[in-house]
């Protein structure tokens, strides 16, 4: 992609956060909006942008090279946990932060940010690799993630097989299965789903910026704990993914799409299961305030670095 084009749409990114944003603040939303809206992207359209991306045969990913792409991106979904892990070894007891700190450093917005920004910017074949991200994503946060909130309990925090098999994560292998078999999508339901994937872009965007707008963004930029939580999240994850990753494959674009996904915000889901947990939920929520943000900068300079 052109800069010219690159910023185009970094411009068309952060111009409908703003639509999201100033609306929260001026009330424009009714209550309950945002996470119905969010529910309808999760379950319909980014559903139908993954399931036509990969069974219409339109990426660029031979069946055959499977195995290596799927490879590479639990790498890079599994380096961010890594490196998790290592800042709360480090700077957690300075920081008075528990386990919250570690899933919001591991756990990125890859698909509601993600996704839509690599089908903006990369197209189709970046979709697939977006798409493919849910299935490590969801098993790493649902089993090593819970647990690493509640070691050892059981009870509502426990793992959850619907948790795990979400929506996005089975149209990716129902996806699949039509891509590695050749099956036929007819062309009324390809028709469907791109109409319906065209939505995904614009409403993530409205939708994270109403997420920002509908929370107290001083008592975030006051929480210091959250600009170590960016530093590890936007930027070392994304180049140790770069580093690491850059010795292991030559495909280009599936390097800088797991690049690009690493360098993503904190997940909407980390405020969720910390709070469903007991555990530090003004941390986790702060991060995703800040990081999302923050990425508004860090992002389209990691894509421009990318190239």
């Amino acid at each position: 992609m052109e800069l010219s084009a690159l910023f185009e749409t970094c411009f068309v990114i952060i111009a409908l956060m703003l639509v999201g944003f100033f609306g929260a603040r001026r009330g424009v939303f009714p209550a309950g909006f945002s996470k119905a809206v969010s529910a309808l992207i999760v379950n319909v359209f980014l559903v139908a942008t993954i399931f036509r991306s990969i069974a219409s045969g339109a990426a660029g990913i031979a069946a055959e090279e499977l195995p290596h792409v799927l490879l590479i991106i639990c790498l890079a979904i599994a380096l961010p946990y890594v490196l998790g892990r290592t800042a709360l070894a480090l700077f957690g007891r300075r920081y008075g932060a528990d386990a919250s700190m570690e899933l919001s450093i591991s756990v990125m917005n890859n698909l509601l940010i993600g996704l839509p920004v690599l089908q903006a910017v990369y197209g189709p074949t970046a979709v697939l690799i977006a798409g493919l991200t849910s299935l490590p994503f969801n098993l790493l946060l649902y089993t090593y993630g819970v647990w690493r909130l509640e070691p050892g309990e059981r009870g509502r925090g426990g793992v959850r097989l619907k948790e795990i098999l979400s929506p996005c994560v089975v149209s990716t292998l129902l996806a699949l299965a039509f891509f590695v078999l050749h099956l036929p999508v007819p062309r009324a339901l390809d028709r469907l789903f791109s109409s319906a994937a065209a939505c995904s872009m614009p409403l993530s965007m409205i939708v994270i910026g109403i997420t920002m707008g509908s929370e107290d963004l001083r008592k975030a930029l006051r929480d210091r704990r959250v600009y170590l939580v960016a530093l590890v999240r936007l930027v070392l994850a994304p180049a140790l993914t770069w580093l690491l990753l850059g010795l292991l494959t030559d495909n280009a674009l599936l390097l800088k799409s797991c690049v690009a996904v690493a360098g993503c915000p904190t997940g909407i889901v980390v405020p969720i299961l910390t709070l469903r947990s007991g555990r530090d939920a003004a941390l986790a929520s702060n991060s995703v305030i800040v990081t999302t943000l923050l990425s508004l900068i860090t992002l389209p300079v990691l894509l421009m670095l990318l190239g």
